[in-house]
């Protein structure tokens, strides 16, 4: 039997991506950040939040199912979603390696501490909080991948 992941490809971003990845975008940050003021958030923000950022794209055929960002010159995971229906079915996984992949050691990422799956998510994979700090939407946890990981 052929499992959720052996399905998906992850692939380089292209344009006609984007109106999806952008209601991904927008309804997964409005269904996991319940703590947050979440009718701030905007469908067009995609475009502001990954500009200029190397993003990878998974699909399932045609269907767009999730994606992951970074910032190349700081080696820094800016944005990891999945669609909500696809979740805990290794994509997010699938992912992160991917881009880990595409970049240099070490690697860094935020995470919200208010975001608990997330961070147990990140520590299963092997990141390891570095420091915390505080920003405008709350504590975070800064994680970082070295390559002795």
């Amino acid at each position: 039997m052929e499992t959720v992941l052996n399905l998906v490809d992850i692939l380089p971003f292209a344009e006609p991506d984007r109106s999806v990845l952008q209601k991904l975008y927008l309804q997964v940050r409005q269904a996991s950040f319940i703590w947050l003021d979440t009718s701030r958030f905007k469908l067009g923000a995609f475009d502001d939040d990954t500009k200029d950022e190397l993003i990878l794209v998974a699909k399932i055929g045609n269907k767009i199912v999730g994606f992951i960002s970074a910032w190349i010159p700081d080696n820094f995971i800016h944005h990891l979603y999945v669609d909500n229906q696809y979740q805990h079915n290794g994509i997010g996984t699938k992912l992160l390696k991917e881009m880990v992949c595409r970049l240099q050691y070490p690697i860094t990422l935020k995470c919200l501490k208010s975001n608990v799956s997330a961070i147990k998510f990140y520590e299963r994979n092997q990141w390891h909080a570095k420091s915390e700090a505080v920003s405008e939407d709350g504590p975070y946890i800064l994680f970082e991948l070295s390559g002795s990981s």
